[in-house]
């Protein structure tokens, strides 16, 4: 095996006297390797690692142009002289704007010239390999760069979030607390109303009833707003996840114009969860789903086994959700809704993730949205 360490000469001529002279030329200042034919120098390239190719135009077998370019296949870093006996400018043009051949000369030759075009072909070499280098180590740096720079990213827009959270936490603790009481007497007052004014229907019936289901909204804000800044460990314990879907539906009071349709697994192993927070997090999947579908439509639930983890899907017909606002849907008070604040799906992602579970979104715009919750089987 040739030393790369060297500066390597392939000589390729036809004739042997050229080679001959070429070689006593060259063979005291270069690693020099002299070959009568083309074929001959291919089948021998794999075994040297040539820097600079000398080669004839005019062979028999094959022409130059011809073979260094089934040599640049073997070694692709080789810089190219070409001589010729014939003085053919075109011939000179196309060579060279083949991209294969660096110099071009004339037979016979200034020595002094071909000496100095060989040497200025090594030094070419050597630039080339110094820049591929250069640019090696410049990709692996631009590449570490981009990692850090998105892992820097990534870690400062979690401790905003973070100051964020911690921020809204504080708050939201105490407003829920001063709300609920309020709320609660409101509810109790329009529920006595009702009672007493309830027979006689008509707008009284009608303003109740939209007190009631104020209240209602403004609990569920409430309740958003607790879970948010609480900071409540799971207890997770083995649980069938279709038992947790069918009583989350039952608790859970939707449109007379949402049709559920389910499909669940039969005979699903266990899930290692807690079941009060899988019951949270679907019965606010599914109060999702009905809300989207403001003039009606199918919500439809259905689970199954994927290897080592239970996959639940949420599906709905309703509005969708911009492909602008998805990478925001579980940013905490961020929501497109006139009603909310902006916290229920941020309480979906904290519970699923407490519970080693993932969620995911895939929704288009007035088709409707599928919600997918994967938790781990229970060993």
């Amino acid at each position: 095996m040739q030393n790369t360490g060297t500066n390597t000469l392939l000589i390729v001529d036809d004739e042997k006297r050229v080679v001959d002279v070429l070689l006593r030329t060259f063979r005291d200042v270069y690693d020099v390797h002299g070959f009568l034919s083309a074929p001959e120098a291919l089948a021998a390239m794999p075994d040297l690692h040539a820097h600079v190719i000398l080669t004839d135009e005019k062979m028999p077998d094959i022409n130059g142009l011809s073979f260094l370019s089934k040599a640049r296949d073997i070694q692709p870093g080789t810089v190219n002289i070409m001589l010729t006996a014939y003085s053919d400018q075109n011939l000179a043009i196309n060579a060279i704007n083949s991209g294969l051949v660096y110099r071009y000369l004339i037979k016979p030759w200034d020595t002094d010239e071909l000496c100095l075009t060989v040497r200025q072909a090594f030094e070419y070499h050597m630039l080339l390999e110094t820049n591929r280098r250069l640019t090696g180590e410049l990709t692996i740096k631009n590449t570490e760069l981009e990692k850090n720079l998105s892992l820097l990213q990534h870690t400062q827009s979690r401790l905003v979030q973070s100051e964020r959270l911690t921020v809204v936490g504080q708050l939201t603790a105490s407003i829920g607390h001063e709300l609920r009481n309020p709320l609660s007497r409101i509810k109790t007052a329009a529920s006595l109303l009702k009672s007493e004014f309830g027979r006689e229907g008509g707008e009284v019936q009608d303003l109740l009833n939209i007190v009631e289901n104020e209240v209602v909204v403004s609990d569920k804000i409430i309740n958003d707003l607790l879970d948010f800044s609480k900071d409540r460990k799971s207890n997770s314990a083995p649980v069938h996840i279709n038992e947790i879907i069918t009583s989350s539906l039952e608790r859970t009071r939707l449109s007379a114009n949402v049709s559920v349709q389910t499909e669940l697994g039969k005979d699903l192993p266990m899930v290692l969860a807690d079941s009060g927070q899988l019951q949270q997090i679907l019965v606010n999947l599914i109060l999702n789903g009905s809300q989207a579908m403001v003039n009606g439509g199918i919500l439809k639930i259905w689970s199954h086994a994927s290897g080592s983890h239970i996959s639940v899907h949420i599906s709905d017909t309703g509005t969708g959700i911009k492909p602008s606002d998805i990478p925001r849907v579980f940013e905490p008070l961020y929501t497109t809704r006139a009603k909310g604040i902006g916290l229920g799906m941020s309480v979906v992602k904290m519970l699923v993730e407490r519970n080693n579970g993932t969620i995911q979104i895939e929704s288009q715009l007035d088709m409707g949205t599928t919600v997918t919750l994967t938790f781990p089987i229970s060993q």
